[in-house]
């Protein structure tokens, strides 16, 4: 085989094609073996140029106030929304499922609320029911005024591979704090819609 440099360099054209060694389907399964395949320009372009794109937004308008105990409660985010025709839904019960493969964004909003006691509320999201995906997240503070809220940001980068698999995010409030809760805010003299007491972002690589 004749060395790279004694080719003729030319500008490529999106119809033309690279040799690649194939290491992972479609699903993200490894490739037994590594074949060597061809790739198109225009095939490369379209993965490098990828973009998230939003599938679903969801809200909890009223207040969420979690069991004074160990064991949690599962959050909803108001009513159901998309089928399974849909990259994505999320039922009224706060089940949100993935029914296509691939690469999301999962971005949670809190606001939370309390009394003047020592309030903690621990986070967290279960696949499939079972299994705890990421870390715990958490926030403790003494709230002085029932109006003021504090916010939790939690963001995280998931990868489907089954469709159908499935997520819940709990909210704990332990039994050794006082009572708090997820609360919403109307905002005054009408300047913009009411921020959610939850609210539930999802965006798919695309």
């Amino acid at each position: 085989m004749a060395q790279i440099s004694s080719y003729p360099l030319l500008t490529p054209q999106l119809g033309d094609s690279l040799l690649g060694s194939n290491t992972v389907d479609s699903s993200g399964v490894e490739v037994t073996g590594n074949p060597t395949v061809q790739y198109s320009i225009s095939s490369i372009k379209d993965v490098v140029a990828q973009y998230y794109v939003q599938e679903l937004s969801a809200a909890n308008e009223s207040t969420f106030q979690p069991d004074n105990s160990n064991a949690g409660n599962i959050i909803t985010f108001g009513a159901a929304q998309n089928t399974t025709v849909d990259n994505v839904m999320i039922d009224v019960a706060g089940k949100l499922t993935f029914n296509t493969a691939g690469s999301y964004i999962i971005q949670q909003i809190y606001y939370a609320q309390g009394t003047t006691a020592d309030v903690t509320l621990n986070f967290k999201t279960v696949k499939n029911g079972a299994t705890q995906e990421g870390p715990t997240s958490t926030i403790r503070f003494i709230n002085p005024s029932a109006n003021e809220r504090r916010p939790v940001y939690i963001q995280s980068y998931v990868n489907i591979i089954v469709p159908g698999t499935y997520y819940n995010f709990w909210i704990q409030n332990p039994l050794s704090s006082a009572v708090g809760s997820l609360a919403a805010l109307t905002v005054a003299a009408g300047f913009g819609t009411v921020i959610p007491s939850a609210q539930l972002i999802i965006t798919k690589l695309t």
